[in-house]
């Protein structure tokens, strides 16, 4: 094993284990929510971001503003996406990954759902939404997609500014389709972010999961050339 390559490996040791701890924290804060959202019928944080989006931006304008994000974050939205990446991308594998890693959020998010059972607010519905509440299924597969194109930029595009753009542009997207569900009335601000909890956590671990497959594929090439 060559200098380059024990230093590529070192490096790829260090994020991981940081991204670890990170998964781990995220995840932490999903059963800190959790528990909270099974003991208490209401929390202070959804009342509070409950106040903001009602009380100090309601309008027309915002109403319609946000049923377009809400819609770019909607599963079947997601999923055509996923497919139009599957046929557009050269590299296929990451167009199925992309697929496999939306799947994946979107069983767990009914799953649970089903296991939680939080009713939706009745306050004030915009728009009207079946099922329950936590976690929000929005928030958790918007990031799973998005979050993943996220990666694929910073992975694969060269150009500096345009890697920024999109990742700020896609970073955007994702905060306003889970501000989109509470503004319109059909999610509590807990459910937002214990969605974004989860879902970057299992983000986190498809991504560990395509490096280490990348690097193996990278690691046999040096191989051959040797």
């Amino acid at each position: 094993m060559d200098a380059k390559t024990n230093n590529h490996m070192q490096q790829n040791n260090i994020k991981f284990w940081i991204n670890l701890s990170i998964v781990i924290f995220f995840v932490l804060c999903f059963f800190i929510i959790l528990y909270f959202v099974v003991r208490f019928d209401s929390l202070q944080m959804d009342t509070y971001f409950y106040n903001i989006f009602h009380d100090k931006i309601e309008s027309e304008f915002m109403t319609s503003f946000y049923k377009i994000f809400t819609y770019l974050g909607s599963f079947y939205t997601l999923m055509i996406i996923a497919l139009l990446m599957l046929i557009v991308l050269k590299n296929k594998k990451l167009g199925i990954g992309l697929s496999v890693n939306l799947i994946i959020v979107g069983v767990l998010n009914v799953l649970l759902k089903i296991i939680v059972r939080r009713p939706r607010p009745e306050d004030i519905n915009i728009i009207t939404e079946s099922g329950f509440s936590f976690p929000s299924g929005h928030a958790m597969m918007s990031i799973a997609l998005y979050g993943m194109l996220i990666y694929f930029v910073y992975k694969f595009i060269k150009n500096k500014g345009l890697k920024i753009f999109l990742m700020i542009l896609l970073g955007a997207l994702i905060l306003l389709i889970g501000a989109s569900r509470i503004y319109l009335g059909v999610h509590y601000f807990s459910d937002v972010l214990a969605g974004y909890l989860i879902g970057y956590a299992i983000l986190s671990g498809n991504i560990f999961i395509f490096n280490c497959l990348y690097d193996f594929k990278f690691n046999r090439l040096l191989s051959n050339k040797r």
